[in-house]
């Protein structure tokens, strides 16, 4: 079946999605020149783009040919029959170039850089799924849903490639071409339609839509929580390493956060956040622009003068920005925990300043979730006329 024919059987199982008419007439392009992939804003060849960033061909021919065609295949049922640790294992040693390449051109459309998509990110991404996966099944087993899944966390952002904008859909379909043999039998097409899935809907854009998100796969799930909280300086691109990206709120956020945890109980689940102008030993090499003495990072001047003026903590200017760049994210976790597993009655944010001494929580239950989400997105954005729920 041709790409944009599966991506099409695809798409009718998410009518709430609207995918975008540009998107397939992008497919439609893609068919006619044999699919060699292109920018989709520029209709540039990506080896093309990538020389142009000074990235040699050579470097990344194992994946892509001198065409800008996809020349790593794989066989997805051979994919499937392995473990999660081999598929973990397989993808770090295969898949590195591409998820450099990823960084890469992320960081080429930010003059300061952009948050780290590269391995070290989906490699978190894809084990921490894979741990939120077993615990909702009861710490049993289910090698078909955790090899999705693990499959699903290295490569959902692999359309970066192509796109930041909508990057999902861009990932559905370089996943048509990087695998082979999807239609062997219908057990075989349903996994990989939930591979697709969980690629496409850990967008918040796009997952947002559905009013239920128990119609999601746990797979889909696991990687839209272990996707959002995955926050800490260690994201923080090498390229960021200049005073002017300290203006970036995102960057800023995650460069004063230490740790970003998931602590995952019976009836309970808590994102853990570490706040500290303290940054930890390691990397502070790459990131020596933004610190000052002892290795702290230079906070902007207001909220400097918000402590030294009104004895107001860091940290609380911290969850207050927080708050206001992730609100969207904490929401879009919070209703895929509840959908994850049904046993889990409260989702706790945390965010700890253990320099100080001081400690913030916020507490959703199953009950009043929608209630809280809806007063924070209000109290947020009133100044604006819309709320981002």
């Amino acid at each position: 079946m041709r790409s944009l024919d599966l991506i099409r059987r695809f798409a009718k199982h998410y009518p709430q999605a609207e995918f975008p008419a540009s998107f397939f007439a992008f497919l439609e392009e893609q068919e006619a020149v044999g699919h060699a992939i292109r920018r989709a804003d520029t209709k540039q060849p990506l080896v093309a783009f990538l020389k142009n960033l000074g990235i040699p061909h050579s470097s990344f021919s194992t994946f892509l040919d001198a065409n800008s065609r996809v020349a790593l295949k794989l066989n997805f049922p051979a994919l499937l029959r392995r473990s999660a640790q081999e598929i973990d294992a397989y993808f770090v040693e295969t898949f590195t170039t591409i998820f450099a390449l990823q960084q890469i051109v992320l960081d080429s459309g930010a003059p300061t850089g952009f948050n780290r998509h590269d391995k070290q990110h989906v490699r978190t991404v894809s084990r921490r799924s894979l741990e939120l996966l077993r615990w909702a099944n009861g710490h049993g087993t289910n090698r078909r849903a955790e090899s999705e899944a693990v499959i699903a966390g290295y490569l959902h952002d692999i359309g970066n490639l192509i796109a930041r904008k909508e990057h999902g859909l861009y990932g559905v379909y370089l996943l048509t071409q990087i695998f082979d043999d999807v239609e062997r039998d219908d057990a075989t097409l349903a996994a990989f339609m939930r591979v697709l899935e969980a690629t496409l809907f850990h967008e918040v854009d796009l997952g947002s839509k559905f009013w239920s998100l128990t119609d999601l796969s746990p797979a889909t799930l696991g990687l839209i929580v272990a996707d959002k909280s995955d926050v800490s300086f260690r994201r923080v691109s090498v390229k960021s390493n200049v005073s002017d990206a300290l203006q970036d709120a995102h960057m800023l956020v995650n460069l004063l956060t230490t740790d970003s945890r998931v602590k995952c109980q019976k009836t309970s689940f808590q994102w853990e956040i570490h706040f500290s102008p303290k940054i930890k030993a390691d990397e502070t090499d790459q990131l020596i622009a933004l610190l000052k003495r002892a290795e702290r990072v230079w906070v902007p001047d207001e909220w400097q003068q918000l402590y030294r003026r009104a004895n107001i903590e860091y940290v609380f200017i911290f969850h207050a920005t927080f708050l206001r760049l992730y609100f969207s994210r904490l929401s879009f976790a919070i209703r895929a925990i509840f959908a994850l597993n049904r046993q889990v009655d409260t989702f706790r944010l945390v965010i700890d300043d253990d320099e100080r001494g001081v400690s913030l929580s916020r507490v959703f239950t199953r009950d009043d979730y929608q209630n809280k989400i809806a007063l924070i997105g209000h109290n947020l954005y009133k100044h604006e006329g819309t709320s981002d729920t």
